[in-house]
């Protein structure tokens, strides 16, 4: 049985690392990762190359890079594709992320700045992430503006929902924060209001700013559901009957 011939690349074990260029869409580096590769290639030697193109852009192994030069090595040794265009930066990311390691080390923070260089949606959630990191953790701010589903915004194609109701979760948030810290206004529950804002109050803000002005109370007077991962979601959706009943009054 004939088997059709998969692309292969060549080998270059002694790669001038003068040569090659970082790529611009991979993920953020860590220092803690590289000094990491850095023992591995001290006491094991070079068992992986990096993955580059035929112009030296390294499409996989920036860490593997970063921790030769921190071992002040001359050449590295390479896999060299000349299949993958890395000037087109869409198709460029997408080669990254199906080959960084299965992509269990990235983030979501890593996947929405990559994402953000070509696509609008994610540098308006990426640029309200720059103005609210010391608030509202990464989780929550992609919660508040796109759906909750990973295979989609690991992909890149996730759609903002609505804009101006996802700033106005964050403004609220971040002054419960700023007002309470994060050691009341817990991550989860935030997770659990960001639904309730839009799968029971349908973005209505009206019974966010009622959900809003309760969430505030509760902190102020430690209330037992503030911080309970079991709890405050019912406690939020009662709270939100309430409201409701009041309005048909």
């Amino acid at each position: 049985m004939k088997t059709e011939e998969i692309k292969r690349g060549e080998f270059n074990a002694y790669y001038p690392i003068s040569n090659l260029k970082p790529s611009a869409v991979n993920r953020d580096l860590f220092l803690k990762h590289s000094e990491s590769f850095k023992n591995k290639l001290n006491n094991y030697g070079w068992l992986m190359p990096i993955v580059v193109s035929t112009n030296g852009d390294v499409i996989e192994g920036h860490h593997r890079l970063e921790s030769a030069k921190i071992l002040k090595q001359i050449t590295i040794p390479v896999y060299i594709v000349d299949w993958i265009d890395t000037k087109d930066s869409i198709k460029n990311l997408d080669c990254i992320i199906n080959l960084n390691n299965g992509n269990r080390a990235w983030t979501k923070l890593d996947y929405l700045k990559a994402f953000s260089i070509e696509n609008k949606d994610y540098k308006i959630v990426y640029d309200s992430y720059l103005k609210n990191s010391n608030n509202i953790s990464i989780g929550n701010i992609v919660n508040c503006f796109f759906d909750s589903n990973n295979a989609s915004f690991n992909k890149g194609l996730s759609k903002i929902k609505n804009s101006n109701f996802a700033e106005y979760l964050l403004n609220n948030i971040s002054s419960l924060v700023s007002k309470h810290t994060t050691k009341k206004i817990q991550a989860y529950c935030i997770r659990e209001l960001i639904k309730i804002a839009y799968s029971k109050t349908k973005m209505d803000t009206d019974s966010m700013d009622y959900l809003f002005k309760h969430y505030d109370m509760m902190a102020t007077q430690n209330h037992l559901s503030l911080t309970s991962i079991s709890d405050f979601k019912p406690y939020m959706e009662f709270i939100l009957n309430d409201y409701k009943k009041l309005k048909k009054c």
